[in-house]
């Protein structure tokens, strides 16, 4: 075989590997600080009309996870992580398989007996 066409099937095989990969997207809300008895919750809801996983993760100041879901959506359902305050998350992380226009994902500040205090949307 020539180098050409080595090259070439190289080059064949790689798009066909890329165009078979899933793909996946990550998206970011901006910074809420619970404080006292309060919670940060970090919602994802599929907005597709097919079964979606994603990873949604609680962050701290520094970026560390405090914690991380592993979920698998089916159209419609929604799913929560939740950091209580004492362990000072700050804003949240969804990496989702799909563009990001099959999610809707959101970071709220919640107090168990007045419901949601403070909403913001994820980009």
């Amino acid at each position: 075989m020539t180098r050409k066409r080595i090259f070439t099937v190289a080059f064949l095989l790689g798009l066909v590997l890329v165009a078979g990969a899933p793909h996946a997207a990550t998206l970011f809300t901006p910074p809420l600080v619970p404080e006292g008895d309060n919670q940060l919750d970090c919602y994802l809801v599929n907005v597709s009309d097919e079964l979606r996983e994603a990873t949604i993760e609680v962050l701290n100041r520094d970026g560390e996870v405090l914690k991380s879901v592993d979920v698998e959506l089916k159209p419609g359902a929604e799913e929560v992580a939740t950091v209580e305050a004492y362990e000072l998350p700050r804003y949240c992380k969804f990496v989702v398989n799909g563009d990001k226009d099959h999610f809707r994902a959101s970071i709220l500040v919640r107090k168990d007996s007045d419901g949601s205090i403070s909403a913001l949307s994820a980009e």
